[in-house]
């Protein structure tokens, strides 16, 4: 079952007034992280019709010129302009609408018995985009009411845009008597009394704290989705005690994907994991197991392999038993490190 996220639409509002250059860059950071999401079968990025249409009525959206005189203004070095649109554009033009996706025609709430908790989801939004997005909480409340009469686990989450002040909260309390029209049964009017947490998340960080390892993982379907892993685990080992101050930047080489689904690493979870933390830690200077020169040949004197650009060859070892699975990276003359691909205990191929 997916993981079912609806947008919130502060998320894609530039911040008015903008004050500041940390106030650019998380509004920047919140939208660039959903760029990995957009495309993987595990997660539904959903936002409404009327959404959508409350954005451009609000004058929230487009917001390219707006952005890209802030950017400068702040000397912003985070991401261009036209790189946020195209992401902001991409959640607006390739999600389902949420109407059609959980087969709500209409949807109506009594003014006098909703309530929304923190009120400052609704209340920091233009009057178009609060009228819409509380159409969206309520058909959110509806499915997730549906969730638990039927006894399944929810997999929904609302994405919001971060709160100015006070402790961010884990989920959105909403409280309402509402009339359903659903379109498989146009003709009939469902009357139901919500009373739901819907969890609520502020970064794609969180979100992907949220989730379990081996669903990001995705069978390994792209270089993003290898990157998200590592950089969980990267955080998961800081939060349980481990020094960053050794911290290296670091990439996923162009053939790494290509060597994970060779040797079996995307479908088998235990090759999947042991890759994952063996990548983090070696970010972090404390490698799983001895890191050794990846030298020209088999021979002892042989010289280690060295690239055009500078960087050295190192190799590490992923499993002890079996193909004895091991991991080829380089280490650049800057000292960020680039995994290149992994192999048998024979590879003598670094890509």
């Amino acid at each position: 079952m997916a993981q079912e996220v609806i947008i919130d639409p502060f998320l894609l509002c530039l911040p008015n007034p903008c004050n500041s250059l940390e106030q650019l860059e998380d509004f920047i950071s919140a939208i660039a992280g959903w760029r990995g999401f957009l495309d993987r079968a595990d997660t539904c990025v959903l936002l409404s019709d009327s959404v959508k249409i409350a954005l451009n009525t609000d004058c929230e959206f487009p917001h390219r010129h707006r952005l890209a005189e802030l950017i400068k203004k702040f000397n912003c070095a985070l991401a261009d302009a036209n790189t946020i649109s195209k992401v902001a554009n991409s959640i607006l033009e390739r999600t389902p609408a949420l109407e059609d996706y959980f087969g709500i025609n209409d949807i109506y709430g009594e003014a006098d018995t909703f309530e929304l908790t923190p009120a400052v989801i609704l209340d920091r939004l233009k009057p178009n985009c609060r009228s819409a997005f509380r159409g969206d909480l309520l058909i959110a409340g509806v499915k997730d009411n549906e969730c638990v009469t039927e006894n399944i686990e929810s997999r929904l989450m609302v994405a919001s845009g971060k709160m100015a002040v006070g402790p961010l909260p884990t989920s959105i309390f909403i409280k309402a008597d509402v009339l359903v029209s659903k379109d498989s049964d146009r003709d009939s009017v469902l009357q139901i009394s919500l009373s739901q947490s819907i969890p609520v998340t502020f970064s794609h960080d969180q979100l992907i704290d949220s989730l379990d390892l081996w669903a990001i993982w995705d069978g390994a379907s792209s270089e993003e989705a290898v990157r998200i892993c590592v950089e969980s685990c990267i955080n998961n080992l800081i939060s349980s005690g481990v020094n960053a101050d050794a911290r290296c930047d670091y990439a996923i080489g162009s053939g790494f994907v290509a060597s994970l689904q060779l040797w079996g690493a995307n479908s088998r979870r235990d090759y999947a994991m042991v890759t994952i933390e063996s990548c983090a830690r070696i970010v972090l200077g404390i490698a799983k197991n001895p890191i050794i020169e990846f030298r020209e040949s088999a021979a002892g004197n042989a010289k280690q392999r060295t690239r055009e650009d500078g960087a050295s060859a190192f190799r590490t070892h992923l499993t002890m038993k079996g193909v004895a699975l091991r991991l080829m990276f380089w280490r650049r003359a800057d000292g960020a490190v680039e995994f290149a691909n992994i192999g048998g205990k024979g590879e003598l191929e670094i890509s």
